[in-house]
């Protein structure tokens, strides 16, 4: 019986080449899923096992290279054909300079853009089959293995199949690519951001949209969604066919001026026949001059001209996909490229995570990002007075994950001058000015709009505070508009200490000096169980702080080690003064917060805490004290707070003791970085 998925261990480290002694590659870390099984007996083959004279590419990569196979991944499929359109593209994804002739050693090489930054996979060639069996008249049997998946219509061409795997490698599978969306891929193949545009709006507002698009360097794909499968209409254009405009032009005819756009048909013939057309009486309106600048050429070669006008009858639907300077070589040629600026943010339960804006009291804890447009569109044939800009907020891993994903969001607030965020006060009562339509289940949404000069707030979220995922926010913007992440301590006034919100009052040094000597030793120190029982002693009348869980013998090990400057493990009376002295301004605080005598804050409020100690951290490590310090219910009981006050302020303290260099770091060497680390 032939294998299911893999090859037996034993034949996973090489398989040899029959034409040579090379030993071939065999990629053991491509995931196998269980869409294989699901399809019954699968044979992994080479491309030289399945026909005999195995091509990479044979006459260009085009896509009519691609027939999709038992995989419902029409999406993925659907994006390559797209970027087919475009060669200096496509050969960013698909290096083609590789075959199956001399060096050929089973490995192949794809790129693809993830969250900022182009990625190389390389996959080996061996590829899922179905056995078939023929048998003629004579009895004869005869043997063939059937690609599984994405096939080319020429059977010795392997770039489509190959291209798949690396893309199924990339998301964790085959089963991951089952259902998506075209934009998904597009992006993972051009590092721009993909969008759709509207046709139903005047031929004026498509045609400045067209110019601005065109401007930066978009790709941009139309296809007519009515008719039969690549069948003509009357006028040449094929029914469900993807075309690509390719550029645009404003001619003066007799009877005025006229908007053209040109289109490609990436099959390279049947064009349009109507108005505009190669060869059609319009141009004979024109002067030889402007048929001269138009470069127009009677010949079946898939691009052609066509009115705006004809381009709204004839096409029902437009993609675009954004391209910055940096996501494709081809994009530095724009007239007017993109700024763009690239974000990493992390949704965090309790923390970072707010939910959708209809939940008012935890909405605020969602990231924001200030948006300042300062430079208007530099566009002298749109009246309008505004600003550009893309906002595309995209779920990382998610198929990689194989998590169903979350509904996520993107709202855009006015901002004000003299503040960078915007607080929960002022989120309650604001209205976005700009959305995403609702909260959809997308790995990315988008915005693509403009407003007027001013300062703005992003704020991108998920639609319940529960979740929690990691994200990207893309911010596109015209040169001389920028945008920032809001840090989010500036989102907090400091709190004025009160100290009758303690419970009780706390023991004074004098009372404390007693109850030291009565639990240390005849060397005036106490252990780690002593002081157990020493702070048991003294806090048995801070009411709702003692009933929590209290400083266990663990935390009390972990004090010890914070206050023990001389490596006794034991703390004398001057240490106790300063361990009680923390412990007595962090009691404070956290009484300030725990205003319902709970025994714990909520992890956000660690922020606002540390900040009233005086120690300032970014929100990453934030989030780290919190996976640290914070319970499953996400929050921080008094005596975890404590301990987290020490240590932060301990570490903080040691790191100002050390020699800093003027770039702010400090060295140290290896045992200096084992006391630090491994004894606090």
């Amino acid at each position: 019986m032939e294998g299911l998925c893999l090859p037996a261990e034993q034949n996973l480290l090489q398989t040899h080449n029959k034409d040579s002694d090379q030993a071939l590659f065999v990629d053991t870390s491509f995931p196998v899923d269980s869409v294989l099984t699901e399809e019954g007996t699968i044979v992994w083959k080479r491309p030289k096992e399945i026909c005999d004279n195995p091509q990479f590419i044979v006459d260009g990569a085009t896509r009519m290279d691609i027939c999709q196979g038992s995989l419902s991944n029409c999406w993925f499929v659907s994006a390559v054909a797209s970027l087919a359109l475009h060669q200096e593209f496509m050969e960013q994804v698909v290096p083609p300079n590789q075959s199956f002739g001399e060096g050929y050693n089973g490995c192949f090489h794809f790129k693809f853009w993830q969250y900022g930054t182009w990625i190389e996979l390389a996959v080996d060639d061996r590829l899922p089959t179905v056995k078939m069996e023929v048998r003629d008249l004579s009895g004869t049997i005869t043997v063939s293995y059937k690609l599984l998946f994405i096939r080319s219509k020429e059977n010795n061409e392997f770039w489509s199949s190959l291209l798949e795997k690396a893309y199924a490698k990339l998301k964790g599978g085959y089963g991951a690519l089952q259902l998506g969306y075209p934009s998904e891929a597009m992006e993972d193949m051009t590092g721009g951001v993909a969008d759709g545009c509207q046709l139903n709006v005047s031929p004026a507002e498509l045609w400045r949209s067209l110019s601005r698009l065109l401007e930066k360097g978009a790709l941009v794909c139309c296809g007519n969604t009515v008719g039969e499968l690549e069948q003509k209409n009357e006028q040449g254009i094929l029914g469900k066919h993807a075309y690509s405009v390719t550029g645009m032009s404003q001619v003066q005819t007799k009877d005025g001026p006229v908007q053209l756009l040109r289109i490609r048909n990436p099959w390279g013939h049947t064009e349009w026949t109507g108005p505009w057309s190669d060869g059609a009486p319009e141009w004979d309106n024109l002067e030889a001059n402007e048929k001269k600048r138009m470069n127009v050429v009677s010949m079946e070669d898939g691009e052609f001209w066509m009115s705006v006008e004809d381009f709204q009858k004839n096409f029902q639907m437009m993609d675009v996909c954004h391209l910055s300077p940096k996501s494709l070589p081809g994009a530095e040629a724009a007239v007017q490229p993109w700024e763009c600026a690239m974000y990493e943010g992390r949704w965090v339960r309790g923390m970072s995570s707010g939910g959708s804006i209809e939940q008012k009291e935890l909405y605020w804890l969602n990231p924001q990002f200030t948006l300042n447009l300062l430079e208007q569109d530099h566009n002298p044939g749109d009246p309008g007075q505004a600003c550009s800009f893309i906002i595309a907020l995209t779920q990382k891993h998610q198929r990689l994950r194989k998590a169903a994903g979350m509904c996520i969001g993107i709202h855009i607030f006015k901002g004000d001058q003299d503040r960078v965020f915007l607080n929960q006060r002022d989120l309650c009562k604001a209205t976005p000015i700009l959305s995403t339509d609702g909260y959809r289940n997308r790995q990315e949404v988008v915005i693509y709009s403009c407003l007027p000069r001013g300062r703005y707030i992003i704020v991108p979220s998920c639609e319940h505070a529960i979740n929690e995922g990691e994200f990207l926010l893309r911010v596109f913007t015209e040169k001389g508009n920028f945008s920032r992440p809001v840090d989010r301590s500036s989102m907090y006034v400091n709190m004025s200490i009160d100290p009758s919100v303690v419970p009780t009052s706390l023991p004074s040094l004098d009372s404390c000096r007693a109850v030291f000597l009565q639990f240390a030793g005849v060397d005036e120190m106490i252990s780690a169980v002593e002081l157990h029982q020493l702070l048991k002693k003294l806090m048995e009348e801070l009411g709702s702080l003692q009933d929590s869980e209290g400083f266990d013998l663990e935390s009390c090990r972990s004090l010890v080690s914070l206050m023990d400057n001389a490596g006794f493990g034991k703390l004398g009376w001057e240490e106790f003064q300063s361990l009680w002295s923390k412990i007595c301004c962090g009691t404070l605080i956290f009484c300030q917060l725990d205003l319902t005598r709970s025994g714990s804050i909520n992890s956000h409020e660690l922020v606002p805490a540390l900040q009233s100690a005086g120690l300032k951290v970014d929100e990453f490590m934030v989030q780290l004290l919190a996976l640290r310090y914070c319970t499953s219910d996400r929050t921080v009981t008094y005596s975890s707070f404590i301990c987290c006050l020490l240590k932060l302020d301990t570490m903080t303290r040691k790191f100002q003791e050390s020699v800093c260099t003027s770039s702010g770091s400090v060295t140290l060497n290896y045992q200096q970085w084992l006391h630090i680390t491994m004894y606090n």
